[in-house]
């Protein structure tokens, strides 16, 4: 089905800035035919035909399918948690990697894992603001839109796996999105952390770059066909399209697209809400992460299991806090705080002008204004809480036991998103998992950081819930000691059992994380309610400065794209450098002879089968000949943020060309304002994977497959 066009679309685009659905290629498409675009625009606009087909999410990172046999690329770090759930003490996959000799080998990688297959789009906005009306109160205006959401994914879900419904332009329009999930999941192929994440984070978010970040699953089903947990009669998929793999890659100055799901950006938010960002929530949650990563960090050194089960927890801190660094560090020099604000200023001056909408704008964007300010404050507020449940596992399975118990006493419609009868298979398999990556050594020092963090507030910053259940239990010392001797909930069937305890139960429970859980939802349950009203506000409101924009880019002659929100977006650009900073330019490319100069100690360490191979590679029939060695990693203008990690890169005919795995230093601030000139994406060249395959002979079975 063709999607509806949301957007009022000029003949030409800006700059290699956007993050465009499928439907508004064709009005960009002839300044990119003259740019390189090969493949034929309506092709492009059907994100269920080929190739746009191929391309599928994990819930958190792209993947795509690159054989007829269900087989799918994406990022080693994407599939970091696999590893770490494939890992133990004596098998250290995530940092070993893995290689399945043949195809009864390859392994199931958990019970959470999920690949989403789109089968259908349709506009449903109709549906989402029936009853809705310009007198409609916040409160009811959130509880309609709802309500609407549910009883339109029940009914799409007696017939499909997976549906969402999701809101574009601040919630003018919405979309039911019809998915196939995908269960049974299985390692092929991934390479040691030294190969697949070289640099580790010291490179992260850096140019150059030499890592092989790419790994390979593969998908199966019930021999009919169907979706299905792991089950050794299972059967490969078979995806309706798969890219076919270039085995000759791109060069540079060469036109690229990447296809994927990016997950959030803020470029349509408000100034104020990008100055509190830079002032406020990045810096205090930078130095937060270092907290915690510092202590994983300590565990994971001390033992092989510690190192087995935190290593990918730890290397998403990193990531975050990096991010942050980043983040700010350009806002900072760009100074994009001011821009962003000087930019709304001129375009509240051009909605407030209108004659007829011109005071009712001007009115509903001081009152947005306001909100999301309210909203940004009560969230540092709640800061304390929120971490504690996120740095201590047994808390985490507590608390959505009861909040679980909470909404289960209510008829399924007027469930809180996450906590229907369609969610508990997803919460068990989270319940079970937690067997793989539950450190109690780290987890209790990381409770006693963030608990003398809350006890050191001030008094109107702290919890009554939470200081009552402390006092009950004898302060804060004896409550960790409480907490974490012997905790029954390390127990798979205990986990379990919370799940079918009604909310009287859990509340007369003698468990003590049990209590403390019950404690923090006290907090917790009435802000909920109240941020109901506020969520309606923030509905009426956004979408009035999102729809207005649209119109304000219009008047300019200017094609104004929806903010990135998890669904398939298409971005174009070129295999280019850079120039970082005065009298600096960056290549394009790098080459396979760069790593043995990086090559050290940790986090630059690699194998040496690979360092043996290297002097070999310009005679590789992977190299290219313009570069006289094989390409490792290139950069290209396109436009991507988080979510789009392991994203296909496809030449001008549509093939697959290379996996986008990070964007550069200098344009992470780009998710709230776009730098072009700066902005750059970096990928693994499809060469440099199919070279580090050749040196694994397990694998050149797998490599037939590919490039068959």
């Amino acid at each position: 089905m063709r999607l509806l066009l949301l957007l009022l679309l000029p003949a030409f685009a800006q700059a290699d800035e956007g993050m465009w659905l499928p439907e508004q290629i064709p009005a960009i498409a002839q300044e990119w035919a003259e740019r390189g675009l090969e493949i034929d625009a309506e092709q492009l606009a059907d994100p269920l035909g080929a190739p746009l087909g191929a391309i599928v999410s994990t819930g958190g990172c792209s993947a795509s399918f690159v054989s007829p046999e269900g087989l799918v690329a994406t990022n080693h770090h994407c599939v970091e948690r696999y590893l770490q759930f494939l890992s133990d003490g004596e098998n250290n996959r995530h940092q070993d990697g893995y290689v399945a000799s043949a195809r009864e080998r390859e392994l199931n990688v958990g019970p959470t894992a999920r690949l989403r297959v789109v089968e259908s789009f349709e506009d449903v906005s109709a549906r989402i603001q029936t009853g809705i009306t310009p007198r409609t109160k916040d409160a009811a205006r959130h509880e309609l839109i709802e309500r609407a959401r549910k009883e339109l994914v029940d009914a799409c879900e007696q017939e499909a796996d997976r549906c969402f419904v999701v809101s574009f332009l601040g919630g003018s329009t919405w979309r039911l999105i019809r998915t196939r999930e995908l269960r049974d999941l299985r390692m092929v192929y991934a390479p040691p952390m030294g190969v697949g994440q070289f640099g580790g984070e010291v490179d992260n978010w850096m140019w150059p770059r030499h890592g092989a970040d790419f790994a390979l699953l593969r998908a199966y089903v019930a021999p009919d066909g169907s979706p299905a947990d792991f089950d050794e009669a299972n059967v490969p998929y078979r995806p309706p399209h798969h890219l076919e793999v270039a085995a000759g890659g791109v060069d540079e100055g060469d036109f690229v697209m990447v296809a994927g799901y990016p997950g959030r950006t803020g470029r349509h938010k408000l100034g104020s809400e990008l100055r509190w960002a830079a002032e406020v929530s990045l810096p205090q949650g930078r130095e937060l992460r270092e907290q915690v990563r510092a202590v994983l960090q300590k565990h994971a050194d001390a033992t092989p299991e510690g190192a087995a089960r935190l290593g990918a927890v730890i290397n998403g801190l990193s990531n975050g806090i990096k991010n942050r660094e980043a983040t700010l560090t350009g806002l900072r020099l760009g100074d994009l705080v001011s821009q962003k604000e000087a930019e709304d200023a001129a375009f509240r001056a051009w909605a407030s002008a209108n004659k007829k909408r011109g005071k009712a704008r001007a009115k509903a964007f001081v009152e947005l204004e306001e909100l999301a300010l309210l909203r940004l404050r009560r969230a540092r507020a709640e800061e304390t809480a929120n971490w504690l449940g996120r740095v201590a596992d047994l808390l985490s399975i507590a608390s959505r036991s009861v909040r679980w118990a909470g909404e289960r006493s209510k008829d399924d419609l007027e469930r809180d998103s996450g906590y229907r009868d369609r969610d508990r298979p997803r919460i068990e398999a989270s319940f079970r998992r937690l067997d793989k990556s539950l450190h109690l050594p780290s987890d209790r020092e990381l409770f006693e950081l963030l608990s003398a963090r809350y006890v050191a507030q001030p008094e109107e910053a702290r919890i009554p819930q939470l200081d009552a259940w402390l006092s009950e239990l004898g302060g804060r010392e004896a409550a960790i000691e409480a907490l974490y001797a012997e905790p029954a909930l390390t127990g798979v069937d205990a986990r379990l059992a919370l799940l079918d305890m009604s909310s009287a139960e859990l509340a007369a429970s003698a468990d003590p994380w049990v209590r403390l859980a019950v404690a923090l939802e006290g907090y917790r349950a009435p802000i909920r309610e109240a941020r109901e009203a506020e969520a309606g506000a923030l509905q009426r409101l956004r979408s009035q400065w999102v729809s207005a924009k649209a119109e304000w880019h219009a008047s300019r002659g200017l094609t104004m794209y929806d903010d990135a929100n998890s669904t398939l977006r298409l971005t174009l650009g070129h295999v280019t450098g850079y120039a970082p900073q005065d009298g600096l330019v960056a290549e394009a490319r790098t080459r396979l002879s760069g790593i043995p100069a990086k090559a050290g100690a940790f986090p630059f360490h690699t194998t040496q089968a690979l360092l043996d191979r290297i002097p070999e590679g310009p005679s590789s029939p992977r190299a290219d000949p313009a570069l006289g060695d094989v390409p490792v990693n290139f950069l290209t203008t396109l436009d991507v943020t988080g979510g789009n990690s392991g994203s296909a890169v496809l030449d001008g005919q549509g093939r697959f060309v290379g996996l986008a795995f990070d964007s550069n230093y200098e344009g992470v601030a780009s998710d709230w304002v776009f730098v072009d000139a700066k902005t750059r994406t970096i990928c693994v060249d499809v060469r440099f994977m199919l070279w580090v395959m050749d040196g694994e002979p397990d694998a050149a079975w797998v490599l037939e497959e590919l490039l068959d």
